[in-house]
């Protein structure tokens, strides 16, 4: 039974991860019941993407010149930069705006290989980008996103780098036990499962991430309306950007790298903050989860008109 329901929410991934983020806002006494299980869902979808991915493929493509540096770049300096920029002249408050250009200085989603098994994109190339983009990112964010965007918040390098190096390498040990205990073609066969497991993380992260978010949209919508608005924008802008930067590799690589652009990791930025964070980047966060939770239920058939036929360089 277990397994046919997991297999049925692989199936209907796009659509059921849709239905989180309404989940926690309609009730919010279940967001605050499963708020506890934040962690083990964020890294579940990454355990199961660590399963499925085939690292000697994927590593022949980020061992290419002049691919994997600029990739990286991208990823944690460049698209920061670009929303600093393009931010400037806008009318927006200026912890918005903070907010805005730390969430594309963050690295791609742990999830984001899920994200990736849904659209039907490289799983294995998101996968490694978040890996290295993740590993880099207490070097990078520190002196980018918080002085670049004035955001004003103390965050502990050698903290974060422990607690993510950590949480990477725990579920790289698991995935490595479970690959030789189960074996590859159990794993093939286990795939349907495999992403409803993953989907499952996703929903029940969106359920508890909305824990709060009730109360400030009562009593602040305006602002709540602009961060709406706002995140929306950013996903949908660097995923484009990040598409069209690297639509000379291929289009399944190119969608790839737009997917992991405009989808990142500030939950674990909200981690490593001290507890006085302030509200509105409380809610940012939480609001940042709308487009992840929305846009692939838009992008798969539009992602599957795209990559039909497409031969990767």
């Amino acid at each position: 039974m277990i397994g046919t329901l997991l297999g049925r929410l692989g199936r209907h991934g796009a659509a059921v991860i849709a239905v989180g983020v309404f989940l926690g806002l309609a009730l919010p006494p279940l967001a605050a019941v499963v708020r506890p299980l934040l962690l083990p869902a964020i890294l579940l979808p990454f355990l199961v993407a660590l399963l499925k991915v085939d690292f000697r493929r994927t590593a022949v493509l980020l061992r290419r010149p002049g691919f994997s540096l600029p990739l990286l770049v991208w990823l944690l300096l460049a698209s920061p930069g670009l929303v600093w920029l393009v931010t400037a002249g806008l009318a927006i408050p200026p912890e918005l705006r903070a907010a805005l250009v730390t969430n594309a200085a963050s690295a791609p989603l742990m999830a984001s290989g899920a994200l990736a098994l849904i659209l039907g994109l490289d799983v294995g190339l998101a996968l490694l980008a978040t890996v290295a983009a993740t590993v880099i990112l207490p070097l990078s964010l520190l002196p980018l996103a918080l002085h670049l965007a004035g955001l004003g918040l103390e965050i502990d390098a050698s903290r974060l780098a422990l607690r993510l190096g950590l949480l990477i390498g725990g579920c790289f040990v698991l995935a490595t036990l479970l690959r030789r205990r189960l074996g590859e073609l159990q794993l093939l066969n286990r795939g349907r499962q495999l992403d409803g497991l993953a989907v499952l993380g996703l929903l029940i992260f969106g359920v508890a991430v909305m824990d709060g978010v009730a109360e400030f949209l009562w009593l602040r919508p305006t602002y709540a309306l602009a961060t709406a608005l706002s995140v929306f924008a950013l996903n949908a802008g660097l995923q484009v950007a990040g598409t069209l930067i690297f639509w000379g590799h291929g289009r399944r690589v190119a969608l790839t790298v737009g997917l992991i652009s405009g989808n990142n990791n500030i939950g674990i930025v909200l981690a490593a903050l001290v507890a006085e964070a302030p509200v509105e980047f409380l809610v940012y966060v939480a609001m940042a989860q709308f487009p992840i939770y929305l846009l692939p239920a838009l992008q798969k058939p539009l992602y599957a008109r795209l990559l039909a036929g497409d031969e990767e360089r």
